[in-house]
């Protein structure tokens, strides 16, 4: 997760978000990434998006990722915590945006 913000602000901009699954097999793996501001519940930032092979030999992985930089994402309250997680795995990745 890459995020963006200017001194003194109380909000923060999600400018790119990356899941990546290490994985030697053939299987399709599918990843979204949930929120949760400040006091708030847990909301879907993203549906389920495929993954797509990366990399090579024994450092093969699957990866997908949302946005493309430049400021464009969404913004969220300092605090708000980040979540990816994979379909069918109970184990989720977390950051909090500081």
């Amino acid at each position: 997760m890459n995020y963006w913000y200017k001194k003194g602000s109380s909000s923060r901009g999600v400018e790119w978000v990356y899941a990546s699954k290490d994985t030697q097999s053939n299987k399709t793996f599918y990843a979204r990434w949930t929120y949760k501001k400040p006091g708030g519940k847990t909301h879907v930032g993203k549906g389920w998006k495929k993954a797509a092979p990366q990399g090579t030999g024994s450092t093969r992985y699957m990866g997908v990722s949302w946005y493309a930089g430049k400021h464009q994402g969404p913004v969220f309250p300092k605090n708000t915590k980040i979540c990816i997680e994979f379909k069918g795995y109970s184990t989720k990745s977390c950051g909090t945006l500081k």
